[in-house]
């Protein structure tokens, strides 16, 4: 799983360089002078970061790369697709203007490191941390206030512009998993209801089940326009730069067609999460709920009618996603056999703030300082 990423530093650099040498057309002397597997980096990946020096007609090069593996075990996802990641970065590199990384290659073959990955070119910049929470320590709560409203507003803006971009011109049709072709609420529904089923085998959770009906009751009548939706909208992955503007929007496993709002909720959910969510304040310079609401309108000239929906349908995906990591967590040794994490944990915690619901049993547990 890449909860706790485990490759050995020194056998991948000799894997990554032979494979490299393969790559670059016309290199010699490849050389890998630096590398690191974070162990806590990435969610759902593994994350490798490293550096490259080659010589091409006796001119040395370099570049500084990142390479994204796919878990050699089941981890927080089914089915991981980097080489649909890959087309997608691709297309939103050609087709929008919001600033993603450059993919370099994309390699199929597990045997090599586990499973497939991609390379991509490295971007310069900060991330907002979320072990520990970037509202608690580091560099953004070394901003000043001011600096971290732009902070948010750039990362909004950069998801006004991806819901600008035509699905169809983008050539991302390979998103939509429906078996009739029609993409939306419903479709999602069943999507995130088979995710759990699949999560739950160790145990249901009733707090989440109780979600889903609530959910599957009050659908918003018939679904507003359809556009790429990111997925995983969150300050967690951005890279910033020194501006405070955006200079790589990362992470698009849960990347899919669906309306704006899908996004638009997951964004307005994660300033409950790291605020109420986690036990703190909310920091200073960043907007409230019904601020990001406000300026995500403005934004896009959108409604966003339904985004109280989409909140609570936001709040019971993480759920799921947390109640899979712990189980991960538990199953990997991080976390002791008797944790609670799978039913409580912040995301549950604001599931049932969310619907009315009872508060988890068992001690609250998180994944924060135990990766």
């Amino acid at each position: 799983m890449a909860v706790l990423n485990h490759l050995d530093e020194t056998a991948t650099r000799a894997t990554l360089t032979r494979w490299l040498a393969t790559r670059l057309d016309g290199a010699s002397t490849v050389e890998i002078p630096a590398i690191s597997i974070p162990a806590s980096a990435g969610m759902s990946m593994t994350t490798i970061l490293f550096s490259v020096t080659y010589d091409v007609e006796g001119i040395r090069h370099e570049l500084d790369l990142v390479a994204r593996v796919t878990p050699a075990t089941p981890g927080i996802f089914r089915e991981p697709d980097l080489g649909e990641e890959f087309a997608l970065l691709t297309a939103i590199a050609a087709h929008t203007a919001v600033p993603v990384p450059r993919v370099r290659w994309l390699e199929e073959d597990p045997a090599l490191l586990g499973g497939p990955f991609l390379v991509m070119d490295r971007v310069d910049g900060q991330v907002p941390g979320d072990d520990p929470p970037f509202v608690t320590e580091g560099w953004v709560v070394d901003l000043a206030p001011a600096d971290r409203g732009r902070l948010f507003d750039n990362a909004l803006r950069a998801l006004a512009e991806l819901h600008t971009a035509d699905p169809g011109v983008l050539g991302v049709e390979f998103l939509d998993k429906s078996e009739d072709r029609r993409p939306g609420l419903q479709q999602q529904l069943v999507e995130w209801r088979q995710f759990y089923d699949w999560t739950a085998e160790a145990g249901r959770i009733e707090n989440i089940e109780r979600a889903y009906e609530w959910l599957d009751a009050h659908r918003p009548e018939g679904d507003d326009e359809l556009v790429l939706c990111w997925g995983d909208a969150r300050l967690g992955n951005v890279i910033f730069g020194a501006d405070q503007s955006v200079a790589a929007v990362l992470d698009w496993e849960m990347a899919t067609i669906a309306s704006p709002q899908l996004d638009l909720g997951w964004f307005v959910l994660f300033v409950r999460y790291y605020s109420e969510g986690i036990g703190v304040p909310l920091m200073e310079g960043l907007p409230d709920r019904e601020a990001v609401i406000a300026r995500y309108r403005e934004l896009t000239g959108r409604s966003a009618a339904d985004v109280d929906y989409y909140e609570r349908f936001a709040a019971y995906r993480l759920a799921i996603i947390m109640a899979r990591i712990g189980g991960l967590m538990i199953s990997g040794g991080a976390l002791p056999a008797d944790s609670a994490m799978a039913a409580n944990n912040p995301a549950s915690q604001v599931l049932a703030r969310l619907f009315g619901l009872p508060a988890p049993e068992g001690a609250e547990a998180n994944y924060v300082g135990h990766r």
